[in-house]
């Protein structure tokens, strides 16, 4: 399944680096407004995946109108194929290169069984499946924290008053404090041990945006979390149900949800 998710990352990431329409054509389910570059890769994965995919399997992704169908005459039960093709729209649109692509596999018991995400424009990728991870296709331990200083990713926005206190005390904990507008970007900066944890409590993602780490987190011992530190855990795929999550390991979620 390597091979396949990373020639789809690949054709798709040169489509956006050569540059894509960004006019708004519809609105999805959720309400937000799609762009012609959201459903151009949309359409491209999805195609690719009829072609190069040998799995039974239910496509769902952020501007589909309805599930996709893949080799559905062979026999068995369906896995379920979970897509956010553009995930950092609005940073496209302005023109920021910090974009990502990520998909997520899980079999007919809700279990992860493959995962890819990957930024466009760094070309910086994870894969998992249930046996290896890879980090741009390297097998290797990134447990060691790359920086010497405590980087929070932590996005809000139009926090009520009484929120500033907690805030103010999560952030008093962490040297640097940034939000970069593509959660699968910045849960990959937490993979790779660069960023020592993710926190949103918008109570704006949605499952696809955060997909692919159920996977992830297993193999690098890491926590994905609601705001007050209950695990997740894939009860369905709906698209539009609301969440707020942390994602960093078990010491850090636990001072932050203390804090929060």
């Amino acid at each position: 399944m390597f091979n396949v998710l990373y020639s789809i990352f690949s054709e798709c990431r040169k489509y956006i680096l050569r540059g894509l329409p960004k006019q708004g054509i519809s609105k999805n389910k959720k309400g937000d407004v799609t762009k012609y570059f959201d459903k151009f890769i949309e359409n491209k994965i999805i195609s690719k995946l009829k072609i190069k995919c040998k799995l039974k399997a239910k496509v769902l992704s952020e501007e589909l109108k309805k599930t996709t169908e893949i080799n559905k005459n062979i026999s068995g039960n369906y896995n379920y194929i979970i897509i956010d093709p553009v995930d950092g729209s609005d940073n496209y649109s302005a023109s920021i290169p910090f974009v990502c692509f990520g998909v997520a596999i899980f079999n007919n018991k809700k279990e992860p069984i493959y995962s890819f995400a990957g930024n466009y424009y760094s070309g910086d990728f994870i894969y998992a499946d249930k046996n290896k991870i890879l980090f741009n296709n390297k097998q290797k331990n990134l447990h060691h924290k790359q920086s010497f200083k405590k980087i929070l990713i932590f996005t809000f926005s139009k926090s009520k008053i009484k929120n500033h206190i907690k805030f103010q005390r999560l952030i008093n904990d962490f040297d640097l404090i940034r939000s970069l507008g593509a959660t699968i970007g910045e849960m990959i900066l937490v993979s790779k041990s660069i960023a020592d944890a993710f926190v949103d409590v918008r109570g704006k993602l949605t499952f696809e945006n955060f997909a692919p780490f159920f996977l992830i987190a297993r193999h690098l011992d890491l926590k994905l979390t609601d705001e007050k530190g209950k695990d997740l855990s894939v009860n369905n795929f709906s698209l539009t149900k609301k969440y707020k999550i942390i994602f960093a390991n078990s010491k850090v979620s636990k001072e932050i949800v203390n804090k929060l």
